[in-house]
């Protein structure tokens, strides 16, 4: 006898799977990625510096040697891996320690830890003062202040993006002399601040937006630490306003109980 025949129920389908290099709307790779960014953050491989074999963490993800090394590739980009041919995958670096205390200087917080600082001026300009800037720097809304945006750097790597406003008033030939390459504490000083403290700090968190996020070489969804600071001289009189962007996979800030 010829076995019966059953014709398959209309909904009898399989489940539709979702493509192998995308899950819950984001690509694997990223997701990936951002978890390795996160335990690197974290300092689970502070020990030897060395991450796992291409093997071990395809095996761990579950995941083709390919899409391994989408992952992998975008953290190298974000100068947060190196790869040694014959050796393997290593932590470029440690997370950079920023203190926020009284007299906080850019460069000789680097210096201290043995980095090199470096940084590119990306604009410098006149222009009226904003509502919260005129407020900061205790200036008549209208007045003019100087707009300076630098990105700094350690080792070569981005750490932070920097907007600074200073009263143009009374402040005036700075921009030309950052234009000639001078430090803005040189610059202070040659303009009567013989020396300026920080008068408080404000740290937040946000995304970046797409250019920032490719100014420091991170990922659109990897959130900075804002800093805005209020820097003033000895008399109490506001030098400068700041909003500054760290890269929250590079930097952690540092307030100790005296400087608090």
């Amino acid at each position: 006898m010829t076995p019966p025949t059953f014709a398959p129920h209309p909904f009898d389908f399989p489940a539709p799977v979702a493509p192998p290099h995308v899950r819950s709307g984001v690509t694997v790779w990223r997701r990936i990625a951002d978890t390795l960014a996160g335990e690197i953050r974290d300092r689970r491989y502070a020990d030897t510096g060395k991450l796992p074999s291409e093997a071990e963490l395809s095996a761990r993800f579950g995941v083709n040697r390919h899409t391994l090394r989408q992952a992998v590739s975008a953290l190298q980009a974000q100068g947060m891996l190196r790869i040694e041919q014959g050796r393997g995958m290593f932590v470029q670096h440690e997370l950079l320690n920023y203190p926020l205390a009284r007299r906080t200087r850019f460069s000789e917080n680097l210096q201290r830890q043995g980095l090199l600082p470096g940084k590119q001026l990306l604009t410098a300009r006149c222009e009226p003062a904003a509502e919260r800037v005129a407020r900061e720097l205790e200036l008549a809304g209208g007045d003019d202040v100087l707009l300076v945006e630098t990105l700094s750097e350690a080792n070569g790597q981005p750490v932070n993006l920097a907007s600074a406003w200073y009263p143009a008033e009374r402040f005036g030939g700075l921009l030309e002399m950052l234009g000639e390459g001078a430090q803005t504490t040189e610059i202070l000083a040659r303009l009567g601040v013989r020396d300026y403290l920080r008068r408080e700090s404000r740290i937040t968190t946000q995304l970046p937006g797409e250019e920032a996020a490719r100014l420091l070489r991170q990922s659109a969804a990897r959130p900075l630490l804002c800093v805005e600071s209020v820097d003033v001289d000895l008399e109490g009189r506001p030098v400068k306003y700041g909003e500054t962007l760290f890269s929250g996979d590079r930097v952690q800030l540092l307030v100790r109980s005296e400087d608090a």
